[in-house]
C-alpha cells in the first residue's frame, strides 16, 4: 500500500512539471526529473525486495533512462551534436518533453503496482507442464524454419539491410520463416529451464550459436532478446545474480551492441572488429549506451509534431495492429493510399527527415509515439494498461504456460521497447500463443499426462 500511494504521489508530481515545464532547454529542470527517476525507482525496487526484482522492470528502467532523461543533462550542454542529434530538430521542447516522458513512466509505474498487493502468495516455482515433448516440437519448428529462411535467400537480405544497401520493407517469403524461427527461438529460450538439466546444455547451445548467427548480419534485437530471456531464466529458476553480476552483464552487453552498431555496414570478421576496436574513441562512458540515447531526439521530433498536428489515435499503428495477418500492410497502404510510414508505428521520425522509402532509418520514442497518438490523457492510460499487463502476466505466469510466456517474451523486448512503438510487437504475440498451442495439440495426451507424472 505504501509503494501505491508514493507512486499516486509520483504521477501527481509528473502532471505539475508537465504544466510547469519551461519553454525552452532548462538544465536544471531536466537534472531535477532525473533524480526524481531515480528516487522512483529506488523506492520501487526497494518495496519488492522481498520479491525477484530481476525482471522485465530492471532492464525497462535503465534503458527508459538512457532513451528519455540522459542526453538533456549529460550531453545537450557539452556536446549537442552528438550522433544523429547533428540532424536538426527544436531544441525548445526539450524540457517539456522531458517532463511528458516522465509522466509517461509515472502512470506506468502506477499500473505496474497496481498489483502487487496480492493476498496469495507467488509460487517458488511455476506450477504447469512444459516437458521435453513439447520442447522438441519447438527444436524441429525452429531448425526447419531457419533452413527454409536461409534456403530462401533471407540471410543474404539480411546482411545487405544492415550494410545499408537494401530496405528492410524488401521482403520475400523468406520473412516469414524469419518471423517463425525468431518465434520459435524465443520461445525455446523461454522454455529451456522447464525441462530437465541433463538435456538442457545441447539446447542452450543450440539457442547461443542463433544469437552468434544473427548477429553477424549486424541485426541485434533477436541476439538480445535471447539473452536478456537467458539471463532472466537463469536467474529465476536456476540461481539468483548478484548486483555486482548483474551490472558486469550490463556493462559487458552494452559494449558488445555498441560494437556490432559500428562495425554493422561492413562484414564481420576479426579484422573489421580488430579494426573498429582500434578506432573506437569513447568520451564518456555512457556512449556505449548510444543506441539508446539517439532516440531522445525522436521524443522531442515527435512532441514537437503532435504540438503542430492533429492526434493520430490509432490511424498510426493500423498496421502494428494487423500485423498477426499475412500481407495486411500492403492491403492497408492501398486503402488508404498512403504511404507506409503514416501508418505504422515507429517510421514518422525518418518518414519527416528522409521522406518515403529510405534504406535506413533513424527509429522511433515509445512516449513519443503514445503522445503523438493519444495526447496527454491517453498516453498516462495506456502507459498505466502496460505497466498493469505486465504485472498481470508476470503474476498468472506461474500456473499458465500461456502467461508464462507473454511476460517472457516482453523481457526479450524490454531494453528496446522505450525506443520501440507503443503497440508491443503484435505479430510477435499472437504467432508465439498459437505455436504453444500447436506444440501442445500435436504432443500425444499420453505424453503429456507422462510428463506431469514425472
Amino acid at each position: 500500500m505504501t509503494l501505491i500511494i508514493l507512486n499516486i504521489l509520483f504521477a501527481i508530481t509528473s502532471i505539475v512539471l508537465c504544466c510547469c515545464a519551461p519553454t525552452s532547454y532548462n538544465y536544471h529542470f531536466c537534472l531535477a526529473i532525473l533524480i526524481l527517476y531515480i528516487v522512483q525507482n529506488v523506492l520501487f525496487f526497494y518495496f519488492n525486495k522481498r520479491r525477484n526484482w530481476l525482471g522485465f522492470e530492471f532492464f525497462f528502467a535503465i534503458s527508459f533512462a538512457f532513451t528519455n532523461f540522459i542526453y538533456p543533462v549529460f550531453y545537450f550542454p557539452t556536446r549537442p551534436d552528438y550522433l544523429f542529434f547533428s540532424i536538426p530538430f527544436n531544441v525548445n521542447v526539450i524540457s517539456r518533453a522531458t517532463a511528458i516522458a516522465y509522466f509517461a513512466y509515472a502512470f506506468y509505474m502506477l499500473g505496474a503496482t497496481k498489483l502487487l498487493k496480492m493476498k496469495r502468495e507467488e509460487p517458488v516455482s511455476p506450477t504447469f507442464k512444459f516437458g521435453i515433448n513439447q520442447f522438441l516440437w519447438l527444436f524441429v519448428i525452429t531448425v526447419v524454419a531457419f533452413a527454409c529462411y536461409i534456403g530462401l535467400g533471407g540471410w543474404g537480405a539480411l546482411q545487405d539491410v544492415y550494410s545499408g544497401t537494401a530496405n528492410i520493407r524488401d521482403t520475400g517469403i523468406y520473412s516469414y520463416f524469419n518471423n517463425i524461427f525468431t518465434i520459435a527461438c524465443y520461445l525455446m529460450a523461454i522454455f529451456v529451464f522447464r525441462i530437465k538439466k541433463q538435456k538442457q546444455w545441447f539446447y542452450l547451445l543450440f539457442i547461443c550459436v542463433c544469437m552468434f548467427f544473427i548477429i553477424s548480419t549486424g541485426s541485434r534485437s533477436l541476439a538480445l532478446g535471447l539473452a536478456l530471456i537467458l539471463i532472466v531464466g537463469f536467474n529465476n529458476n536456476v540461481r539468483r545474480f548478484s548486483i555486482l553480476e548483474i551490472f558486469s552483464l550490463i556493462f559487458i552487453g552494452a559494449f558488445l551492441l555498441f560494437l556490432v552498431m559500428r562495425i554493422r555496414h561492413s562484414q564481420i570478421n576479426s579484422e573489421t572488429i580488430t579494426a573498429t576496436i582500434q578506432n573506437i574513441r569513447i568520451e564518456n562512458i555512457m556512449d556505449i549506451f548510444g543506441d539508446l540515447i539517439v532516440n531522445n531526439r525522436n521524443l522531442y521530433v515527435l512532441v514537437d509534431y503532435a504540438d503542430t498536428h492533429e492526434l493520430t489515435f490509432f490511424h498510426g499503428m493500423l498496421i502494428d495492429i494487423f500485423s498477426p495477418i499475412p500481407r495486411a500492410s500492403s492491403w492497408l497502404v492501398k486503402i488508404f493510399n498512403e504511404p507506409i510510414e503514416l501508418l505504422h508505428g515507429g517510421d514518422l521520425p525518418t518518414y519527416l527527415y528522409l521522406g518515403s522509402g529510405s534504406v535506413w532509418g533513424l527509429g522511433t520514442n515509445m512516449v513519443g509515439e503514445a503522445f503523438r497518438s493519444f495526447g496527454y490523457v491517453g498516453t498516462a492510460i495506456s502507459m498505466m494498461l502496460i505497466g498493469q499487463i505486465i504485472k498481470s502476466s508476470y503474476y498468472y505466469s506461474y500456473n499458465n504456460c500461456y502467461a508464462y510466456a507473454i511476460y517472457y517474451l516482453f523481457v526479450s523486448h524490454a531494453v528496446f521497447y522505450p525506443r520501440a512503438p507503443l503497440l508491443f510487437d503484435p505479430r510477435t504475440l499472437v504467432w508465439g500463443m498459437l505455436l504453444i498451442f500447436v506444440v501442445y495439440s500435436i504432443t500425444p495426451k499420453k505424453s503429456i499426462q507422462d510428463e506431469k507424472n514425472k
